[in-house]
């Protein structure tokens, strides 16, 4: 790795970095990479790995994440001065898709049709999730770490109870069940987001952009495009939603336009009408992300190029040419890692469990590399006896509570907006 940083080893007047993994081969320098975001100066890349869409992550401001694009393998870069080593961890198929709850506790990995979910600092497989035979494409955890997203090949989105998933009860014989299902697109789910009241922006190949809420099977809103949506955002007042198409045209939508309409159709040729597009790539835009201010938006494109958007001027805005076709996108604040690099490291990844609650025999795991470092472990017991009927209410009772809650905010910012 690489990182031109000043002599006391910080990196200055940097407030939020850009990560991109590119689709290179796997031995071929500058796959990952990091990039000051005001600046587009590249600060430090990452060698002998790569990263297939949907797996980038950062674990706890220290470590990178990403899975092979080839192979069943787990990339993992510590960025720290005195790790900075690449390891490899074998998983038991391709990694179609890698998400990690927002205080690094798990990580949900997408393999075939299952969902891994293991604890981060000691590997413990807690469970392996089915929902059906068909592949899981995107994998994403709700910012209060609550929830977990996942979307199949064939459109279905599903919605998975962390709480619920990580009990564990020896005398359960039943397997988890998503606690939600939504079935409203008709083809493959490119992206999804997800906002801080938990509604959901999904796109898909079938031309549509839709709202829904993670708790809810109706649909909020939708809105049909002229092509398929590659990508997906919406701002943090939920006021604007982002979508970029497989032609490079960027869509900035209002979402307060037409209240009253189910169903919108945008046409290029009303752009007025409660929208407005550009042609911000000359390919398909892949990923996108806002910064925290809000101010710019972050888009990286089929076209090898990542652009950042000052919104009020879309005309020119700062570009990243690269190498290769971007496959994955991370716009985060500065990680720690990069202004304290000789910290020693607190959070690294345990050696990934293959059974759940390490069943598995001594030595199964001699093919990880991944040193166990266990901090801040989280404890958790078996289930106390308690009669099948009464948890199931409990539960019934608290969704009935969020439920509540949620009808009362979209009342209130209902009369706000007014």
């Amino acid at each position: 790795m690489t990182t031109p940083v000043s002599q006391d080893g910080t990196i200055k007047a940097c407030e939020e970095v850009i990560f991109v993994t590119t689709l290179g081969a796997e031995d071929q320098a500058g796959n990952v990479s990091a990039w000051d975001a005001r600046t587009g100066n590249l600060l430090q890349t990452f060698r002998n790995g790569s990263a297939s869409p949907n797996t980038l992550c950062l674990l706890a401001g220290e470590s990178l994440l990403s899975a092979s694009i080839t192979k069943p393998i787990i990339h993992f870069w510590n960025m720290l001065r005195q790790s900075q080593k690449h390891h490899k961890i074998i998983c038991g198929g391709k990694v179609s898709s890698l998400s990690l709850t927002p205080d690094s506790t798990f990580i949900a990995a997408g393999i075939e049709d299952k969902i891994h979910l293991w604890q981060t600092n000691n590997g413990e497989l807690f469970s392996v999730l089915s929902y059906s035979s068909v592949e899981v494409k995107r994998l994403k955890f709700s910012p209060t770490g609550e929830y977990l997203v996942a979307a199949y090949r064939d459109g279905a989105v599903t919605v998975w109870d962390l709480q619920s998933v990580v009990y564990y009860d020896p005398l359960q014989v039943e397997d988890h069940r998503p606690i939600n299902t939504f079935l409203g697109h008709a083809g493959e789910v490119t992206d999804f987001h997800i906002s801080l009241t938990n509604r959901i922006a999904s796109s898909s190949m079938d031309f549509t952009v839709r709202l829904w809420h993670l708790l809810y099977k109706e649909e909020v809103k939708m809105f049909e495009l002229g092509a398929p949506v590659m990508s997906v955002l919406m701002d943090h007042c939920e006021q604007t939603l982002y979508a970029g198409d497989v032609n490079g045209n960027v869509y900035a939508i209002d979402l307060h336009y037409q209240p009253a309409e189910h169903s919108i159709h945008l046409d290029l040729r009303e752009e007025n009408k409660g929208f407005t597009f550009h042609k911000a790539h000359n390919a398909a835009v892949r990923c996108m992300a806002l910064t925290r201010d809000q101010s710019k938006l972050v888009t990286a494109s089929s076209d090898k190029t990542v652009k950042v958007w000052t919104m009020m001027s879309p005309v020119s805005p700062l570009v990243i040419t690269l190498n290769e076709q971007v496959s994955n996108l991370l716009l985060v604040p500065t990680p720690k890692a990069f202004v304290s690099p000789d910290n020693k490291p607190k959070r690294m990844l345990g050696i990934l469990k293959r059974h759940v609650h390490g069943t598995e025999a001594e030595g199964a795991d001699d093919d990880v590399t991944i040193e166990v470092i266990a901090v801040n472990k989280l404890e958790v017991t078996a289930a106390p006896l308690v009669q099948d009927d009464t948890v199931e209410t409990l539960k019934q009772k608290a969704n009935k509570l969020k439920k509540a809650n949620d009808e009362m905010y979209e009342f209130a910012l209902k009369e706000i907006v007014k």
